[in-house]
């Protein structure tokens, strides 16, 4: 145990063990399991849940019978614990949901909404529609980027830097907020196709793609939080503008307005994933059009995919929302673009390309996530314990 780090301290930091790993674990487990996880004695164990329980985080439930002898019990998060809510903000769309400690989801409401950053509006009013004393933390993805934690920049919307501390002001609980491709791909890390991977990507296509670089299990923000927008790079050799200012953008290859676009359409950003769901559709169904856009939109996401696996030297890269779709239809085409585009003594390990399994609910998930890790923050934990009973359940 370092010199500055108390018993009050190790205690605290035990305490975020357990209950992380119970928000971690696939199924619960027992105080005897606690124990050997987190590399302590029994009766440690057994003070820490008492605490907990005391405290409304955990709570003991009997598992089934596995025959005679004393019944075992299960550790679940408490029936009266703190909740967080999440947010996923889409070009055109909005989800509310409210997670339990452990991560199930349970959606409260959704909506359209009209493009402008009256949106905030609309979804706080919701949030106020659902609060509940147990209300810990607001968790948000959006889909732009943010610069240094508060500039809001989504180029295809029109909008310039807006000011996140402004539209989230008073009124609105404890409120975390990061990219959705990004948040995407925590969710996968966490909770998906990437769990156990030291060093992975995540790539998340809708309108266009963004993704994140996964590093033990985190999605890396850099220097001004707006790492992961890898769809600006010039990758696949495109000479058209991108509204981000840049010519050649990765983006104007891959996701749904290049799909649009290569049928010949108007992309028409922040519309059109209807008319790409067709279009993907009417591939399946032979269309040759649809297929020629289908092709070109594969063999750009696996030349990109190639390049950067070169960069970053993934072990495993994962697709969701588009990217869902386009490795089911052209896995073949996406992995042989890959190939071509990694240096020649990487071939005979490529990266492997999953379609993620937590799917469209990625983002949400990754919103979800990232405002259960500001509850657990041992500051926030430490003020939740020495109230004890004295707080309304779940405020931190």
């Amino acid at each position: 145990m370092p010199q500055s780090m108390t018993s009050a301290d190790l205690r605290i930091r035990n305490q975020v063990r357990l209950l992380r790993a119970v928000h971690d674990a696939a199924e619960p487990f027992t105080r005897a399991e606690a124990a050997r996880l987190l590399g302590i004695g029994r009766n440690t164990a057994a003070a820490l849940v008492g605490e907990l329980e005391q405290a409304r985080l955990l709570h003991e439930v009997p598992a089934e019978s596995s025959g005679r002898g004393r019944p075992t019990t299960l550790l679940v998060p408490h029936p009266d614990g703190p909740l967080a809510f999440a947010v996923d903000f889409r070009e055109d769309t909005w989800t509310l949901a409210s997670v339990a400690l452990g991560g199930a989801i349970t959606e409260l409401e959704s909506g359209e909404h009209d493009r402008t950053p009256a949106v905030f509006t609309q979804i706080r009013a919701a949030v106020a529609r659902h609060e509940t004393p147990r209300l810990a933390m607001l968790g948000f993805a959006t889909s732009g980027p943010i610069r240094d934690g508060h500039r809001l920049h989504i180029s295809h919307l029109g909008w310039d830097e807006v000011e996140l501390d402004s539209v989230l002001g008073e009124g609105w609980p404890p409120t975390v907020i990061d990219n959705d491709a990004r948040l995407a791909g925590l969710a996968e890390s966490r909770r998906g196709a990437l769990r156990g991977k030291g060093t992975a990507m995540h790539f998340h296509i809708d309108f266009d793609i963004g993704g994140t670089l996964l590093l033990a299990g985190d999605a890396q923000r850099g220097g001004h939080n707006i790492a992961g927008e890898f769809g600006h790079m010039p990758l696949t050799g495109s000479t058209l503008e991108c509204m981000c200012g840049v010519r050649g953008c990765w983006s104007l290859d891959v996701g749904a307005n290049a799909l649009v676009r290569r049928f010949g359409k108007q992309p028409g950003y922040g519309t059109g994933r209807e008319l790409a769901r067709e279009i993907l559709h009417r591939a399946e169904n032979g269309d040759r059009e649809a297929m020629e856009a289908l092709d070109a939109n594969a063999a750009s996401l696996g030349k990109g995919l190639g390049a950067l696996a070169n960069a970053l030297d993934p072990e495993a890269i994962s697709l969701s929302g588009l990217g869902i779709d386009l490795i089911r239809l052209r896995r073949n085409l996406i992995e042989e673009r890959c190939l071509e585009n990694l240096m020649a003594f990487r071939r005979d390990e490529p990266p492997q390309i999953v379609p993620g399994t937590v799917g469209a609910a990625g983002p949400l998930t990754g919103a979800a996530e990232i405002a259960w890790d500001a509850i657990l923050a041992p500051a926030g934990l430490k003020e939740r314990l020495q109230g004890r009973g004295s707080q309304p359940p779940g405020r931190p």
